[in-house]
């Protein structure tokens, strides 16, 4: 079990429609389902990046469409 030792800002309703908005959008790009192993992946990157302190809808659809790109490549 790892230990967070900064103050995570918690994943809101608005948030995670957004990220839900965003996974879904990308997926749909790539030909893949939300609830796929790759889809999966690129939920969990979302969350990652927003505990990392990302908030922009447009930067988290870039960062998941490479994330989705380097794994198909």
């Amino acid at each position: 079990m790892t230990k967070t030792d900064w103050p995570k800002e918690p994943l809101t309703p608005d948030v995670m429609d957004m990220l839900d908005r965003v996974l879904r959008d990308v997926c749909s790009e790539h030909g893949i389902e939300a609830v796929s192993s790759q889809g999966q992946s690129t939920a969990k990157a979302l969350v990652d990046w927003f505990e990392f302190g990302i908030r922009d809808e447009g930067e988290f659809g870039r960062l998941a469409r490479e994330e989705l790109s380097s794994k198909s490549a």
